[in-house]
């Protein structure tokens, strides 16, 4: 499974619709197999939603994002995790670990954030 976070410089970009960059990870049986850096197309947000559809991404990670860029997201497949923060090899250590329900990693006022979460999953 291939999951994109979204990167600003070494932290969880603030805003997915503006991230310049993702580090994209594969993951297998709770492992991690692979990582590699993609930038982001500028070219608006068809660009950005078919170049995740196109590396393979099953779950996106980020901070905040548009309500109209996270449903066109989401028609593709995707899951996306929003509202979160912090460093993103910590918030990557976490997600691995079934851990990133942790206050520490919701975005600061983020109430929706806390209700996003079910039973240590995330539903979609």
């Amino acid at each position: 499974m291939r999951v994109a976070l979204a990167r600003w410089g070494n932290r969880i970009s603030p805003l997915f619709d503006v991230a310049q960059e993702t580090l994209v990870v594969e993951i297998s049986r709770g492992r991690l197999i692979s990582r590699r850096q993609v930038k982001l197309d500028d070219l608006g947000w068809p660009s950005r939603v078919e170049q995740l559809v196109h590396l393979g991404v099953r779950v996106l990670i980020c901070g905040g994002i548009s309500n109209f860029l996270y449903h066109q997201v989401v028609a593709r497949g995707i899951q996306v995790i929003p509202w979160v923060t912090g460093d993103v090899e910590e918030v990557l250590q976490a997600y691995l670990q079934g851990q990133l329900y942790q206050e520490r990693f919701a975005m600061p006022g983020c109430r929706r954030w806390r209700h996003r979460h079910r039973g240590g999953r995330w539903g979609r």
